[in-house]
């Protein structure tokens, strides 16, 4: 089978004078393969899969992909003609939490779409009747699933919410969905009942993405979808927010998407894996437990369907550098920062080349505003004294929230910057050429800022939140990139992130921030990395054990035996 997908937003036909219709050597045989009218269309039909029109576009628009072994009557669902193509269907789970595990931009958003009633499954075509429908399903699981459908309460959490910044309270937004003493009730269960009165305007993203599920669960239901609930929350919320949806999941069907392999295994108890080429098209396997399912995606071999996903595996087998592993090139002392209703103490530490700080610790208690300091960026207090730090070192900073207006195209941005190719490959920014910034996407946009950062000459690299909108292997990635450069040109990162599994890639020591979010702050000092998640995990009160297939932390269950045994032995993380 072959399918041909056209990126509309690329598709310049006025700018390369309509090259694909006159160079398609079918077209040349009188047939018209590919037309061009506003944009070009290809007819998949007579395509013959030459691939010449993909290789020739200046604009890198069109994909002409073979599919071997998929047959066309497993589509579900396309984005009209040259769209993107989703085959097959997760079937959802009464009683648990499914997770839908894959890549940005490969389907998993579209199928929650499907299947909590928002999109229609169409086959491809304009619309597809419900005859057509029962027909596809006949015989499986799905068909009782979307026969029960129509009579289903279906509650639904999208993942983008900007939609909801508007000048409104939280709770008058929330009182169209049900009753105050309620609202209240679940404002306290996620712990932001002291927001309620707040405009959802200026609400955190942490704040807003509670206000969503609380929004999304304030009525009862049967199906509940969460479409990564967890993004922009501190890891203690992370586990305070999956603990509520599991108790969600008592007598009904849920289903998650996220990012985060350390949370996703402890949300979910099954899911299914989304692979294929992004943009393009999407192909859906068969359920799977969370941990065989977590282990064959790193793996990138899916053995029930007998199927290689990804040419190597991923994996968490890593060495650690030791704290002051290279040569100490500055230091900062003891300081304060106080802000009208936050106050921030830092202890004094050093800084080594060749070295990784994770930076951890719950939102609102200062890691954002330490990077800050350490930046020169805040005015800070030093025995009475207020200064900036200065560290007498050149320091290339990628900030936490990245808002941009820029017409600039990223080409333009990438040649004057000089981001060499090994980086630009990295991030994958050939495919950005022809955007201009203020066009990316929040995970295109987030790419394309840490290479940045890391592109510039430095002698420490500040990085805030590098995993925000990134998908599994962006996030490792990402974390590899960062540690071999430290390694190579022997310097020096700061790197704050919720996700422990990116950390725990990465990081050769650990900073942990604690205190009352939003009143005051303090940072440890620097700790070595095993006794730096240890602390952050005692305060959390869970423990992590190495998974010995993959090499990856994951959370023991409550009370479990293993979970006493650690806490009982002082060993709060085994790596």
């Amino acid at each position: 089978m072959r399918i041909a997908t056209i990126q509309k937003e690329k598709c310049k036909p006025e700018m390369c004078n309509n090259l694909c219709a006159k160079i398609c050597p079918v077209n040349k045989k009188d047939k018209e393969c590919i037309i061009v009218k506003e944009k070009a269309e290809i007819d998949e039909e007579l395509c013959i899969g030459c691939a010449i029109c993909q290789n020739r576009c200046p604009f890198e628009a069109i994909d002409i992909i073979n599919l071997p072994s998929v047959d066309k009557k497993n589509l579900v669902y396309r984005y009209g003609k040259n769209g993107f193509a989703l085959y097959n269907l997760p079937v959802p789970k009464e009683n648990a939490v499914l997770g839908l595990l894959g890549r940005n931009g490969i389907g998993k958003s579209t199928a929650g779409e499907i299947l909590s009633g928002k999109k229609k499954i169409n086959f491809g075509q304009e619309e597809a009747s419900d005859k057509e429908i029962k027909s596809f399903f006949q015989g499986t699981e799905s068909l009782r699933y979307f026969d029960s459908l129509k009579n289903k309460k279906i509650a639904y959490k999208p993942q983008n919410l900007s939609f909801l910044s508007v000048d409104l309270s939280a709770i008058e937004l929330l009182k169209k969905r049900g009753t105050e003493k309620r609202i209240k009730e679940l404002a306290k269960r996620l712990n932001v009942e002291y927001i309620l009165e707040n405009k959802l305007n200026k609400l955190s993203g942490g704040e807003l993405q509670k206000i969503a599920i609380i929004a999304a669960t304030l009525s009862e239901a049967d199906l509940y979808f969460f479409d990564e609930p967890l993004a922009y929350l501190d890891i203690s919320e992370r586990l305070r927010v999956s603990d509520y949806i599991k108790e969600i999941a008592a007598g009904k069907t849920v289903i998650v998407v996220e990012h985060d392999l350390l949370i996703l295994d402890y949300l979910t108890e099954y899911l299914n894996i989304f692979y294929g080429q992004q943009g393009c098209f999407g192909f859906v396997s068969g359920v799977k437990s969370s941990k065989y399912g977590i282990n064959s995606y790193l793996a990138g071999f899916l053995k029930e369907e007998n199927l290689k996903i990804r040419d190597k595996a991923l994996n968490f087998n890593f060495a650690k550098n030791k704290t002051t592993f290279g040569k100490k090139i500055a230091e900062w002392p003891d300081f304060n920062k106080k802000f009208e209703k936050f106050s921030l103490e830092v202890k004094s530490g050093e800084i080594n080349q060749n070295n990784v700080i994770g930076i951890l610790g719950k939102n609102g208690t200062g890691k954002t505003t330490f990077v800050k300091c350490l930046a020169g960026l805040e005015e800070i207090e030093i025995q009475g004294k207020k200064k900036k730090l200065d560290l007498k070192l050149d320091i290339s900073y990628k900030p936490q929230y990245l808002f941009t207006d820029s017409e600039e195209l990223v080409s333009d941005v990438i040649r004057k910057e000089k981001i060499d190719k090994k980086i630009a490959s990295t991030f994958n920014l050939e495919v950005l050429h022809l955007k201009k910034i203020k066009e990316l996407s929040g995970g295109e946009l987030q790419r394309f800022s840490i290479a940045r950062c890391l592109s510039k000459p430095a002698d420490i690299y500040l990085i805030d939140e590098p995993s925000a909108y990134l998908d599994v292997e962006e996030r490792i990635s990402v974390a590899r990139a960062i540690k071999d450069l430290m390694v190579e040109k022997e310097k020096t990162a700061f790197v704050v992130d919720h996700d422990l599994l990116l950390i725990s890639y990465l990081a050769d020591s650990i900073l942990v921030f604690t205190g009352e979010s939003g009143k005051h702050g303090k940072s440890s000092e620097i700790l070595g990395f095993e006794q730096g998640i240890s602390q952050l995990l005692k305060e959390l009160n869970i423990t992590l054990r190495k998974d010995k297939e993959s090499g990856r932390p994951r959370i023991n269950n409550k009370d479990s035996v293993l979970d006493r045994e650690q806490k009982r032995e002082n060993k709060w993380a085994m790596f």
